[in-house]
């Protein structure tokens, strides 16, 4: 680490790199060691901080030229850096790590060889292929280890020189090296290059001699092993009997990773041995019960998301250890609601009584997600166990006296999935709510509160007026979700106890219609309104429909079944397939991809843009003048629209080209706004999703583009001065409902009168919409054809 007087402020002045110039070639500092490698510590502590100082390559080249060990990796890491930068000056360091790689000291050969194997210059490739195969030879370890991950570096470089130099037959042989550590690099290795095949091929051979020495390996290297060899099949039984005795004293190792690798390979190896298969699982309880009992919460958590796959397989397997599962005062909001799920799953008539009870005590827990997941569990577990649903109502009923109101909310929405199958709690669940009115306050809880009113209020005397208590607060209520429930409520009620609530329906179904702003609602109660008015039979078919019930829970078994293939893999922590959230790519081979965005980030920050001269208000842009919709009616009394661009002149006068009318592609939000530094952040995040070129008919100058583009709800975040021949453009948008942002770059080409536009969209599925739209907004003005 530097020392104190190495920290370094980013530099505000531009004389900074001049004076670590100085500092370089300074000849009292050449002349002093200590001084020099304090120049070149300077220099680094500023590259570190994001300083762009790569005007000092040659003087950073000559500090190369050291006996000092630490001196000569920090101008290596330097060099690497920059080395892309500056390929040409690259080539002067050459011949130094060629001479170093030839060093008498094996730490500086293998320095020499990891730099020139990272500079990823395909022209200096020549130069590296004997120091890397001098390296693979190498008497000390530690040079062919680092030749060994070098050959993986040349890959992506050039991969023709991996044939050209045999270097595959070479790894393979190197698999009987006598350092475990170059043999674990070999497999890493050969995986990487092979990827496209399969991976490294694995046979009988190899195999066992991989096996014999495990034991010899750091518990790093025994991981690569194991994972390797789940790609090996035994011949027979025998051989599968012997691997497995090998690998027995692998689960009782202290480091979890090597017990997790070892578990996977014993169900690799006895997938086909159906009959073997309780007694592996058995046997791999143990070691798996025993992380439960560890201080780290996240190796505790791995193990839990691991254990679920395997009760998912053998539910009796954890029967009598579901104790192990218990909640501890010190664990994690996300242990304890893993915990608790598992639980729920491991709930049988044995231990039934004992769980209930547990999970019980979690609910009045002082944080929230937990209590409301403990409440969840006793619902489910209700659902599970016929015979002990009445146990679990009770329990959910004893909670109720805790006067919570996420608890008590939480309480209704199980009794609502309670009763849907066993309407035999009915009675005990319609005891509690009447005192439970105010106790309400989530609107799932409320939206759970009304349903039993409206499917049981005929047994409830007071029903009716607990509704009508509710809907006087209507107005107030946010939640459309308790809006929707009350008009069902209140129609099933109307249908069983008529003289009561038609007077509340009525008004109910008034304020639907005439003063509901959320169109769900107001939909909801226009229906129900007509069915009324149509036929009231067919009306209370409708709404109250069948006395089918039953609630199916969502299966969770399957999902895990098909990722046992991926035991210890995080497709087991996300549940999910590996394919489905992995891309594998190296990094330097996301950075050519992203060599045109690197270059319009230096474009939008030090070039002529200038930001637009609208100013948003209550943020960095400023709000577009809108003209609201309104509803109007015509002469022959049909309803008409607003155009929702405003009051555009659209007579053949103001339109050089033929225009027709379209629909809008997409609904924009005419709203949007977004700070210029979220933009930038977005720009270069975002992938390109789609782009266009446009021939036009007419040059728009920047103001008349900006002004049609904010008519359609595209903004102007940024825009070239007018007298550029190329003027680019920067435009955002924003999806009315997704609020998903669209951004843009439009590049517009005066002489040859073309537009060039390039989309990026945090939603790619709504990116050709989104072109579509701003293709129409052209159309009319300028634009003649696509290109």
């Amino acid at each position: 680490m530097a020392s104190p007087s190495l920290r370094h402020s980013i530099p505000n002045k531009k004389g900074e790199v001049d004076e670590l110039r100085t500092l370089l070639r300074a000849p009292e500092n050449q002349r002093d060691p200590k001084k020099y490698l304090q120049a070149v510590q300077k220099v680094i502590a500023y590259m570190t901080i994001g300083v762009d100082i790569s005007q000092l390559f040659s003087d950073m080249i000559m500090a190369g030229a050291s006996t000092n060990l630490v001196q000569k990796k920090l101008v290596y890491h330097y060099i690497c850096t920059y080395a892309q930068s500056h390929s040409e000056l690259t080539l002067l360091t050459v011949n130094t790590l060629t001479k170093d790689s030839q060093d008498q000291n094996p730490v500086v050969r293998g320095l020499a060889l990891r730099s020139m194997c990272s500079l990823r210059i395909a022209n200096l490739v020549d130069y590296v292929r004997e120091p890397l195969k001098a390296g693979l030879q190498d008497r000390s370890p530690y040079v062919r280890r680092t030749a060994v991950m070098g050959c993986v570096k040349l890959y992506y470089v050039t991969p023709e020189v991996i044939k050209d130099l045999n270097l595959v037959d070479i790894l393979y042989r190197m698999l009987r090296d006598k350092d475990t550590q170059v043999i674990s690099n070999c497999i890493s290795a050969l995986n990487e290059i092979l990827a496209s095949e399969g991976g490294m091929v694995i046979n009988r051979n190899i195999a066992h001699y991989l096996l014999n020495r495990l034991k010899e390996f750091n518990e790093w290297g025994q991981n690569v092993v194991m994972k390797v060899l789940l790609h090996y099949s035994p011949v027979d039984s025998e051989e599968m009997y012997d691997i497995l005795n090998v690998l027995d004293d692998r689960l009782n190792h202290t480091n979890s990773s090597v017990v997790m690798s070892a578990v996977a390979l014993f169900l690799r190896l006895t997938e086909d041995y159906i009959e073997m298969h309780s007694d592996v699982y058995e046997r791999i309880k143990s070691p798996l019960l025993t992380f439960l009992g560890s201080d780290i919460a996240e190796l505790v958590y791995a193990c839990l998301q691991h254990l679920q796959m395997i009760i998912a397989r053998q539910p009796d397997l954890m029967k009598k250890d579901f104790k192990s599962f218990y909640c501890r005062y010190k664990d994690p909001p996300y242990l304890k609601i893993k915990k608790i799920e598992l639980l729920t799953e491991l709930l049988n008539n044995h231990n039934a009584n004992d769980i209930v009870e547990e999970i019980g005590e979690y609910a009045s827990d002082v944080h929230v997600l937990i209590a409301c997941k403990a409440i969840q569990a006793l619902g489910t577990m209700a659902l599970r166990l016929p015979e002990h649903v009445q146990t679990c109502t009770i329990k959910l009923m004893s909670l109720m006296s805790l006067n919570i109101d996420y608890i008590t909310a939480e309480i209704f929405v199980a009794f609502t999935k309670i009763l849907r199958t066993y309407e035999v709690m009915l009675d005990m669940v319609l005891s509690a709510l009447p005192q439970s009115v105010d106790s309400v306050a989530t609107p799932e809880g409320k939206a759970a509160f009304i349903w039993i009113l409206g499917e049981y209020g005929e047994l409830l005397s007071n029903s009716p007026y607990i509704l009508e208590e509710v809907s006087k607060h209507i107005s107030e209520e946010e939640s459309s979700l308790v809006k929707l429930s009350l008009l069902t409520a209140m129609m099933k009620l109307f249908f069983k106890r008529p003289p009561e609530c038609q007077e509340m329906l009525g008004r109910l179904l008034e304020y639907a219609i005439d003063e509901e702003t959320d169109m769900d609602v107001h939909d909801r109660g226009m229906l129900y309104y007509r069915l009324l008015k149509l036929d009231v039979k067919e009306a209370k078919r409708v709404v109250c429909g069948t006395n089918a019930k039953t609630v199916t829970e969502e299966n969770k078994v399957l999902p895990r079944l098909t990722l046992f293939g991926e035991f210890n893999t995080l497709s087991v922590m996300y549940e999910d397939a590996a394919e489905n959230f992995i891309e594998q790519k190296p990094p330097f081979m996301l950075q050519k991809d992203n060599a045109s965005t690197t270059s319009l980030k230096g474009e939008l920050e030090f070039d002529a843009v200038r930001f637009s001269s609208v100013e948003r208000s209550g943020s960095a842009c400023s709000s577009p003048s809108i003209h609201q919709p309104q509803s109007q009616t015509d002469d022959s009394g049909a309803v008409r629209v607003a155009d929702l661009l405003g009051d555009l002149d659209l007579s053949p006068a103001a339109m050089p080209l033929a225009r027709e009318e379209r629909t809008p592609s997409i609904l924009l939000n005419p709203e949007a706004s977004i700070l210029p530094s979220d933009f930038e952040k977005k720009w270069f995040s975002l992938r390109l999703s789609d782009e266009m070129k446009v021939e036009l008919a007419v040059v728009p100058t920047p103001e008349e583009l900006s002004q049609t583009m904010k008519e359609r709800f595209v903004f102007t975040m940024a825009s070239s001065p007018a007298d550029h021949v190329v003027m680019k453009f920067f435009f955002y948008s924003q999806h009315v409902s997704t609020m998903d942002y669209f951004l843009v770059e439009a590049l517009l080409d005066k002489a040859k009168r073309l537009l060039c536009v390039s989309v990026k969209a945090e939603n790619p599925n709504l990116a050709e919409p989104f072109t579509a739209h701003f293709r129409e907004s052209l159309i009319g003005k300028w634009m003649t054809q696509l290109i």
